[in-house]
């Protein structure tokens, strides 16, 4: 997927590792959780046959992959839970394929979860790539320095501060500075920086009462809409005349400690 060049900027890629982290950690719950359902069926099926042990193994891997991922949130921890839920998906399907030479019968809704699944890790894995030595070199610091940066965005009064907005959904807050603009979502899920010029183009239509900015981030699109208040906050920041410099690291200590 296409995504908006200035998503590869130093700043950025370090802010997409610290998101790919978060990311890799909740995969590896959903993997803890899919391995101990495998588990449960393949036991309960091993009374139908003893070829469903294969199934309880695969379970098992599902789950030391996932308390991996827990421990170390690293593109080779993704990888080994994409081969996990592919193998998983290609069990159900050998099984199909055995009941249907059995049974003449072929029920495809048992295989719809587990495809999901596993086109869902290796998608997540395919589109990280690019940022695999950052996932594996991202410093405890800067993880916090992130938490922190999201906790300075959620004390802030909407009302008094007019370089900070919040999307409808409260799921996201921005602060607006001279120069560039840094977005973090409540779950850290999502967090990047963009100059004025960057998030001018993000814009949907600009004269709308209520703004809605649309990224292209390189794990997907993004669309974050605002109210008025904060879409006319929006408006003045990129009305602004342009600083006579770049945020210097002093001046964007505040909001952007060890980034």
């Amino acid at each position: 997927m296409k995504y908006d060049s200035w998503f590869d900027a130093d700043e950025n890629k370090a802010l997409l590792a610290v998101c790919a982290r978060k990311l890799i950690r909740n995969i590896g719950i959903g993997g803890i959780i899919w391995g101990l359902i495998n588990i449960g069926i393949g036991v309960i099926a091993l009374e139908a046959t003893l070829l469903n042990a294969g199934l309880v193994l695969l379970g098992l891997l599902m789950l030391g992959t996932g308390i991996q991922a827990l421990r170390s949130p690293t593109l080779g921890v993704l990888l080994s839970e994409t081969i996990v839920t592919i193998l998983v998906f290609l069990w159900n399907l050998g099984i199909s394929i055995l009941n249907f030479q059995a049974t003449n019968e072929f029920n495809p809704r048992g295989l719809i979860f587990p495809l999901i699944i596993a086109a869902a890790t290796f998608n997540y894995y395919r589109k990280l790539q690019h940022i695999r030595e950052q996932i594996s070199s991202v410093e405890p610091q800067r993880i916090k320095a992130t938490q922190e940066i999201y906790k300075t965005l959620a004390k802030k009064k909407l009302k008094e501060d007019k370089s900070v907005v919040q999307t409808t959904d409260r799921k996201c807050r921005a602060m607006l500075m001279d120069g560039k603009a840094v977005f973090i979502q409540r779950d850290l899920m999502r967090a990047f920086a963009g100059s004025r010029e960057d998030i001018r183009k993000s814009v949907v239509e600009l004269e709308a009462k209520s703004l809605t900015l649309s990224f292209k981030h390189p794990l997907g699109p993004l669309k974050y809409k605002f109210d008025k208040h904060s879409s006319q906050k929006i408006r003045d920041w990129l009305s602004a005349p342009p600083a006579s410099a770049e945020i210097g690291p002093g001046a964007a200590a505040e909001i952007t400690p060890a980034l």
